[in-house]
């Protein structure tokens, strides 16, 4: 006769974040997917699979440190370094590039399946989630965008939930008010990444002064390099920044592999070039974090903050331009009442990858701890992922186990 095991202290646990599924909660998520790919199959896009498992590379190349912390990677049988897919964006430009000679613009894809992401801050969160997203490419148009926040914002309505919110904010208005300032691309991604605890306004700019310096992003009140660096600052002067790389890692080996501590090569090598090229100074770095937080605090109804966007703009003399086309992006959205939720404009806004800019977005709901989805343009991924040109794309994805947890239905 068979008798049930006994329960054991040593049973191998399963990784928080990663569920099993009923046969009836199976079938349920499978209706919901096949809803969700025929709605985007209606608007054109075509579903593509990408593999589960990827060069590491691939999601490092401009994804940003966020993404990069939580990967799940390891080294395979042939020394190859590799992560389960933590997002679709970057496999999908992959497929695109590799197949470019092939493939008619725009192009138009879907995709769902399984992701995987450790997050330090909530490890409960952890592990395996279904993404169910669009990647539109080879567009630069404003009805590119519009197409996109359309279809973002008719999946939930789709799933029969309401009370959602869609936060838009566009990072060329803050290209465009960083421009007259002329800080350097380092302390401008330093800035953009700043944005969502600049929301506390001009008052936190002191802190973030301090965090330039302890990061070298300023080398004094004129931009002074230690002359202890001189030497180095010499040796990269003229190339870019993979170049410098190159030639500073091969001096690292070179003269001090023993000396490394816990840090690895790639780390010192980070380290250096952010500290050698401070080239900014900490007037301009200043004026760049005081207007990035009189961006930071604008959040409200799409009319009121476009207003205080302006305003913002003309006090830097920075150009209207990004401004005028987010207008007309908003212009072109459904109605808020018509779409059983909200969309608002949150200038402290920032996706977690590196690879965006111009429009972002993100979706939430008050029962849900996160972030439900979102997206936004990401026209220079190609360049990071080796092509000559950039092309243009954008694209937005859902956690399809948060909105089934909402109780879409």
């Amino acid at each position: 006769m068979y008798r049930q095991p006994a329960q054991s202290t040593n049973t191998v646990s399963r990784l928080q974040g990663m569920h099993d599924l009923s046969e009836d909660s199976w079938r349920h998520k499978l209706e919901l997917q096949d809803r969700l790919r025929q709605l985007l199959g209606s608007h054109g896009y075509r579903m593509l699979e990408t593999p589960v498992l990827e060069p590491t590379e691939l999601f490092l190349r401009k994804s940003g440190g966020e993404l990069a912390s939580q990967l799940y990677s390891f080294t395979d049988a042939g020394s190859n370094s590799v992560s389960l897919r933590p997002e679709f964006t970057s496999p999908i430009m992959r497929h695109y590039l590799e197949n470019a000679a092939n493939i008619s613009l725009p192009a138009r894809w879907q995709y769902c399946g399984p992701v995987f992401r450790f997050d330090v801050s909530h490890p409960e969160a952890s592990g395996q989630f279904t993404q169910v997203g669009s990647e539109l490419i080879g567009s630069t148009e404003i009805t590119a965008d519009v197409e996109l926040l359309n279809l973002a914002v008719a999946v939930p309505a789709q799933l029969g939930l309401d009370g959602w919110s869609l936060q838009l904010a566009d990072l060329d208005i803050l290209d465009s008010l960083l421009d007259p300032v002329g800080v350097s691309e380092r302390a401008r991604s330093f800035i953009i990444q700043s944005m969502p605890r600049l929301r506390e306004g001009r008052s936190a700019v002191p802190r973030f002064l301090e965090e330039g310096r302890h990061l070298h992003l300023v080398g004094g009140a004129n931009g002074y390099v230690d002359s202890e660096d001189a030497a180095l600052h010499q040796a990269v002067q003229g190339l870019d920044d993979a170049q410098a790389r190159s030639v500073l890692l091969g001096l690292l080996q070179w003269n001090s592999a023993d000396q490394l501590g816990q840090r690895t090569p790639e780390e010192v090598v980070e380290r250096l070039l952010r500290k050698i090229r401070g080239a900014d100074n900490e007037d301009k770095l200043r004026q760049g974090l005081e207007l990035a937080s009189d961006l930071a605090v604008i959040k409200g109804e799409p009319g009121p903050a476009l207003e205080a966007v302006r305003k913002t703009l003309a006090s830097a003399g920075a150009n209207q331009d990004a401004a005028d086309r987010l207008s007309e992006v908003i212009g072109l959205l459904p109605a808020g009442k018509d779409t059983k939720g909200q969309i608002v404009l949150d200038f402290g806004l920032v996706r977690g990858l590196a690879y965006y800019n111009g429009v972002i977005f993100e979706v939430s709901h008050p029962d849900w701890p996160g972030t439900l989805g979102g997206g936004g343009r990401y026209d220079t991924l190609s360049r990071a992922l080796g092509s000559s040109d950039a092309v243009p794309a954008l694209g937005f994805a859902y956690n399809l186990d948060a909105l089934i947890a909402l109780g879409a239905s």
